[in-house]
């Protein structure tokens, strides 16, 4: 331990402000708080003993990989890669492109110059006159806002169903509908805020600038605020590493899904009776690679990703997760994941509740746990194209279970049991899906799908 202490890297960053050693790092943050710091597993991969983790991770992944490109050179003479199950789940990226584009233009210019002639005719004289006109003035506005999110709802969802996009497709355009969603009324909740303690005479220049909004709406956060922590200049080296690393976890989470998980799920299409000796195995099958596939992702989408964005944006505050691997409780797992919706929902759910159930905290905790598994299933819903409620189901009500049985537990023995719950969840909820699809699909798409997991499937036997 003492080897470790002593390797504690300081953050060495171009912060305009104090730098920051990496105890403050992993001391527990305040929810809204915005600070200059790096990411966790940046500091820590700068000690020796963690950093051979992670040079671990990838020489196994290098291994698996070599191991697939010499048995294809056994058994076929050259490399026998298999791309269907991409070409499947991804296609008509035009249409990507253009309602994605409509969706940030409307987020963008239309949500900032709506706030606008909110503030700017709510200020006129006339306006002003009685606090009445005041309140049915707002209400208006309230209520094109309203539409305005309803849209931006509805119409993607359309879209998606009437160009029948493909998973990968659908779940892009989702993924990006969300974001919008809370980051439009992050803006518009803390410009009304601000412009609700301001007096009537106060000028036009109180609403935030669209500089302002426009960076905050592409930068990795939920939370607006007018101005940010932020670096003096661009590393380049860095965002290019974060980015490149992000590429090849693709690729890894790719061959983990068609070579282990694919030739499982075809199992479903193949068997014509469910037994509880075939569900069994196939979940234990799915495990392994389904624990992988869930570190690989949360590594390449909340640290490479999101600190590729930072660097590129130069935003500081690197914050994007905790040490959830250490989580002994649901609620401290709930709270370090996702750091980034966590703050959305506490922020502007969490303490909402708690005014309108008059302090009741535990009532407040439920109803943001089932929303947050309600938007989990929509998400499912449109990217799959059918409703079965599982993640509802699963973390409505299970994460819920959790949740209060489990508040505030410390140990080992506790991280040891919360932590076999992920590869548990890693095989159940994606088995449960394959099921769902094996019982809705008709004969020809059967065939479709088992001609697309045949070439998986051989391979992984031939692996065997």
């Amino acid at each position: 331990m003492s080897e470790v202490k002593e390797e504690m890297p300081t953050i060495n960053r171009r912060h305009s402000g104090t730098v920051h050693s990496l105890k403050i790092s992993i001391k527990r943050r305040r929810t809204g708080e915005f600070i200059a710091r790096n990411s966790m597993l940046t500091d820590l991969f700068q000690v020796s003993h963690i950093k051979c983790v992670r040079n671990a991770f990838a020489a196994g992944f290098i291994i698996m990989i070599l191991r697939h490109m010499v048995n294809d050179f056994l058994h076929y003479g050259r490399l026998n890669w298999t791309f269907e199950l991409l070409s499947l789940t991804v296609g008509k990226l035009h249409i990507v492109v253009l309602v994605w584009t409509l969706m940030t233009l409307s987020a963008s210019f239309g949500v900032y110059y709506g706030s606008y002639m909110w503030t700017h005719h709510r200020r006129s004289d006339g306006i002003n006159s009685r606090n009445v006109v005041i309140g049915s003035y707002d209400m208006i506005w309230l209520t094109i806002y309203i539409c305005y999110l309803a849209g931006l709802m509805v119409i993607p969802c359309w879209q998606i169903i009437y160009h029948q996009l493909p998973l990968v497709s659908s779940a892009i355009i989702i993924a990006e509908q969300l974001r919008l969603l809370m980051k439009v009324h992050s803006f518009v909740r803390e410009n009304v805020r601000k412009m609700s303690k301001q007096t009537i005479s106060a000028s036009d220049q109180q609403l935030s600038h669209l500089h302002q909004y426009l960076y905050f709406l592409f930068v990795p956060t939920l939370i607006y605020r007018d101005t940010y922590p932020r670096t003096s200049t661009i590393e380049w080296n860095v965002a290019w590493k974060m980015f490149g690393q992000f590429l090849l976890l693709l690729i890894l989470v790719y061959q983990l899904i068609a070579y282990y998980w694919m030739p499982v799920f075809a199992q479903c299409f193949a068997v014509n009776e469910i037994t509880l000796e075939f569900v069994i195995t196939a979940i234990f099958d799915l495990m392994l690679p389904g624990t992988l596939i869930i570190i690989l992702t949360f590594y390449g989408f909340f640290h490479c990703w999101m600190n590729g964005f930072a660097e590129l944006l130069q935003f500081a505050d690197r914050m994007f997760y905790e040490d959830w691997w250490n989580f002994t409780s649901a609620a401290t797992f709930w709270r370090s994941w996702n750091v980034i919706v966590h703050d959305w929902l506490y922020v502007y759910v969490y303490k909402d509740l708690t005014t309108i159930f008059s302090g009741s905290r535990n009532l407040s905790t439920a109803c943001v746990v089932i929303l947050s598994a309600i938007f989990h299933e929509y998400f499912m819903i449109v990217s799959l194209g059918f409703l079965s409620p599982i993640l509802i189901a699963w973390f409505g009500l299970f994460g819920m279970a959790f949740r209060f049985a489990f508040p505030q537990t410390k140990g080992s023995q506790w991280n040891i049991l919360l932590l076999t719950f992920i590869p548990i969840c890693a095989g159940i909820i994606p088995f449960l899906y394959a099921l769902e699809v094996s019982a809705r699909s008709s004969p020809s798409e059967r065939e479709s799908f088992s001609k697309m997991t045949s070439t998986s499937s051989k391979q992984s036997k031939s692996d065997l």
